[in-house]
């Protein structure tokens, strides 16, 4: 005696199979999600902090001084960065000029920072500078770095 159709015993294989191959996809494309958002916050943190470091060299180079006036940088040029620790993010003239930004820092002692004594002794006390501790975090991806500027155009510059 021939039984055609669909057996009991086909359906839980087809079942089994299905669940396995789906599991399966999930692990992949889950890993692969993963590496992208790795990737990607890389890249965004490393953006965030050419945009912050491009404008405050802007600003110093338009600048003849620079000034730290309650947890805000000020050049002579009239541009302002402060930090909105709320939005995490630094603002330039009150628009938003980098975010994620997890922490900023100016440091208003060199010689007690991690920049080190030597940095310190090496400064021309005359020149308007501005010393940065900044932190950028998105997706897991983390960014610490320092950022130095001086105000004004170097003599060699000037033609």
């Amino acid at each position: 005696m021939k039984k055609s159709g669909l057996t009991m015993a086909s359906m839980v294989l087809y079942v089994a199979l299905f669940f396995a191959f789906s599991a399966f996809a999930i692990a992949i494309s889950t890993n692969f999600n993963y590496k992208t958002l790795t990737e990607k916050g890389n890249m965004w943190v490393n953006e965030q902090y050419d945009k912050l470091q491009y404008n405050l060299l802007n600003s110093a180079k338009q600048s003849k001084d620079v000034n730290k006036i309650s947890g805000k940088i000020v050049f002579t040029n009239n541009d302002e960065y402060a930090y909105d620790s709320s939005k995490k993010a630094v603002l330039k003239n009150g628009g938003i000029v980098a975010m994620d930004v997890e922490s900023f820092e100016i440091v208003t002692n060199p010689q007690n920072s991690s920049l080190g004594v030597d940095f310190h002794n090496d400064l021309d006390k005359n020149v308007g500078s501005v010393a940065l501790k900044v932190s950028f975090n998105k997706y897991g991806s983390k960014k610490e770095s320092k950022i130095f500027v001086t105000a004004g155009v170097d003599e060699n510059e000037k033609s």
